[in-house]
Parts: C-alpha cells; structure tokens; sequence
C-alpha cells in the first residue's frame, strides 16, 4: 500500500519551489561565445544553404554545409553521429524532388538511457522567395545560430554525459515546410523513441528591441491542450480550466526556472501559444506526434535580416547576430537540458481523488525510480505558475485545500535536489 502523508500545517508560498536543480551545478561559465561565433560565420559562408543548393561543391550549398556540421559532431568524443535521409517530392517551395539529411548525434545516458531529450536547429537556409536556391542565402541568424548553440551544447554535454539521453539534432528542409523535423518526429513515433521533451532553437541570435536598445530575454513558446487529445480528453480538459497544464507548458515553467539561477539576469520569458502568430517551427512536428515541444525565439525579431535577398539594408549577415545575447540563450539551453537529464523522471500519472465529496485534496502518484521524495504544488486558477508546494516522503498525501478551487500536480525529487517537471493531476474516481 502506498505510504500516506497527511498535510495540516499552514500553507505558504513554496520555499525554494525552484531552488536546486541538479548536482553539480550546469557548467553556463564554459559556453564560448568564440565558437558560437565561429560556428555562425562558417555556416554563413557557405553562400547559400537551402535545401535545393548544391550537395557536390566543397565551398557553396547545402551539402558543403552538412558535411561541415558532420565533421564537426564527430570530432566530439562520445557521440553516435549518423545521417538521417529521405527524398521530399516537388512543390512550390522545391522545384524538383530532393534529398533532405538530417544530422543526428546521441549521446546516450549513463544511467537511464531510455528517456529521451532532444534539441535541434536548423542548417537550411532561404532568400527572399522559399524557392530560390540560387541567390546568396547566409541565414545567419535564421538558423545558423541555433545549429551554432546545438553544436556548443554537444561539445559541453560530451565532457560529462548525463543520466538521461540527449539528441542533438540539426535538420534540413526547414524552410520548405518542416520537412526534416517532421521526417525524425514521425520516424521516433514509429519507433517508440521515449521523448520527453524537445527543444528547437530557431532565430536566436537578435538582441535589439524596437529602439534599438539590448533586450536581456529569451521567449518560448508552448502549446496549450495537446493536439493528440481526443475529444473526450479535450472536454475533461475544459472542465477542469486545464487548458493551460499540458506537458509542453509544464516543461516550459521547469525551463524559466532552472535557467533563473544559472543565467542571472537573462530571463525566459513565456509564450503562451505554439508559435508566433500563424507561423511555425520545427517543434510543430515533434508536437504533432504526441511529444513535449517547445521553441526559442529571439526576444524581437528583426525582418530585415531575416527572408531576405543580400542588398543595401537587408541580409541575414553574422555582423547582425549579437553573439554575447546568442551566448545567454545557449546557457539558457544547457541549465534547462542539464536540469532535465541530470533531475529524475516525472511522474506518469497523478490521481486526484475524486470519488468522495470533500473538501480536503487528496493526491496519488506511482513511485518513480531513484526519486528520493516528491512535491505537491498547486497554485491558484488565475495563476500562471506553481506558487505552493509541500515535500511529500510518501506516493500519496491529502492537504485540507479545496479541489476545486486551485490546480494540483506533482514532481519528483532527486539526488542532490535534483527535480522534475510538474505532472498535472486528474481527477480519479478509483475505478
């Protein structure tokens, strides 16, 4: 029978609620901003990198640049590198049919490798129209700087694998619709690869505001209700006001805080909506496929540089990518992926108690291996975080907190004060 811990003590605010997130501390002091900005400027001077530029030239196109990526994952001492291909038929965005590689490199957990993160960028590239694989495309910033940070985050994480496994995946076809990380996130789905959160970095690299003046924050975006739910998963979902409490969102709370203590004064700044407005990027895909899956953008994106032909005032130049600002959003990366792995799993589901009308809130959860203890958090309705919580020894606690006036979830507590990402509890009825 699971042990039962019964909570009568005053409620106040969650001391520590986002303390300690891992042991030892994620290495943010080792992020380089020379190679991030190396990686950026080699990216860029391969001309163009679209998806139907060259494969067989040593210095311009798409295939110069895979290769470069390729090389430089395997130099990395620890990584399984491979070369994932498929071929995308004809369409407006893609004249003829072409071969679209995704470059993957695992690095496999040293104690549970069979939960899976996975963060990615993408190295294709566009001019001002999405077809044109001819003129210079540099995509500096969009995405060369999010290749950049997957490559510094391989680098680091390779000196000391974590727990857990980490896919450092760059992806092609970006621009002609999703086309690479649609390819992995259906091939992982049909494979059963346990995914537990994704992260795409896309456009990362601008720190000018509408001013002109620095901005010191990072913004992620999150769907709301999965859109794997079923209609009657959707219903309960309304019911409850949960539209907000979807892995997705519970991984993005975990990111803003884990990244508080390791980068002071750079903030995450939550998105609540999958992307911006009617546009999309390569965690869509990952999304759609029934995974956690969040996207970093650059706080203001300047669309002078960005889908534009190289002339007088436009271009997506490396001059134009603030590489200190890039550097701040790679640490961001490595105090939320190092806080995942090295931190216990989440747990997989959280009952709450709802056969007997009563005022008290009781909870139920299924152990999760290595958690040394877990956490109740709750929060008001009109709250967009966790501002309570309660250590729990135990795999069932009952607080005298009414169910129906707040939300309820759960995290698992590990070694060295390690954490995980909040389950949202559901209502049960025993049956």
């Amino acid at each position: 029978m699971a042990s039962v811990c019964r909570l009568l003590i005053p409620i106040v605010l969650a001391a520590g609620c986002a303390a300690a997130w891992g042991s030892p501390a994620p290495p943010v002091d080792e992020v380089s901003p020379d190679r991030l900005e190396r990686s950026v400027r080699t990216l860029a001077g391969f001309g163009t990198r679209h998806s139907g530029s060259a494969t067989d030239d040593d210095k311009r196109g798409i295939g110069a640049a895979r290769r470069w990526i390729v090389a430089e994952l395997k130099s990395i001492e620890g990584l399984e590198v491979t070369e994932q291909s498929f071929v995308a038929p004809a369409g407006p965005r893609l004249l003829e049919e072409t071969e679209i590689v995704n470059v993957v490199a695992t690095l496999r957990g040293t104690s549970d490798p069979d939960r899976v993160y996975v963060v990615s960028g993408h190295y294709d590239s566009r001019a001002t129209k999405a077809e044109d694989a001819a003129s210079d495309a540099p995509g500096a910033n969009d995405d060369a700087s999010g290749v950049a940070v997957v490559l510094e985050l391989a680098r680091l994480f390779a000196k000391s694998p974590p727990p857990a496994t980490i896919v450092f995946l760059c992806v092609a076809g970006e621009e002609q619709g999703l086309l690479g990380a649609a390819h992995f996130a259906e091939e992982a789905r049909a494979a059963n690869l346990p995914i537990h959160g994704m992260f795409t970095n896309d456009i990362v690299g601008n720190s000018r505001g509408r001013d002109g003046k620095p901005l010191a924050y990072v913004r992620l975006f999150t769907e709301g209700p999965p859109r794997t739910v079923n209609p009657m998963e959707r219903k309960l979902l309304a019911s409850l006001g949960a539209e907000s409490d979807s892995p997705s969102r519970q991984l993005a709370r975990f990111v803003r805080e884990a990244a508080k203590s390791a980068v002071p004064g750079f903030e995450v700044k939550l998105v609540f909506r999958p992307d911006r407005s009617l546009r999309g990027g390569d965690h869509l895909p990952f999304l759609d496929a029934g995974f956690p899956a969040a996207r970093f953008t650059e706080a203001f994106e300047d669309y002078a540089r960005q889908h534009q032909d190289v002339r007088e005032g436009f271009g997506d130049l490396p001059d134009f990518v603030d590489i200190v600002y890039l550097a701040n959003v790679c640490r961001v990366n490595l105090a939320a992926l190092h806080a995942l792995a090295c931190g216990p799993r989440a747990p997989p589901k959280v009952r709450l108690h709802a056969k007997q009308l009563e005022n008290d809130t009781t909870l139920s959860w299924d152990p999760v291996p290595g958690a040394t203890a877990y956490e109740v958090v709750w929060r008001e309705t009109t709250e967009a975080d966790w501002t309570r919580a309660r250590r729990v020894e135990g795999t069932e606690a009952t607080l005298p907190l009414s169910k129906d006036d707040l939300h309820f979830g759960v995290r698992a507590l590990g070694e060295g004060g390690g954490t995980s990402p909040v389950t949202y509890a559901t209502p049960w009825r025993g049956d």
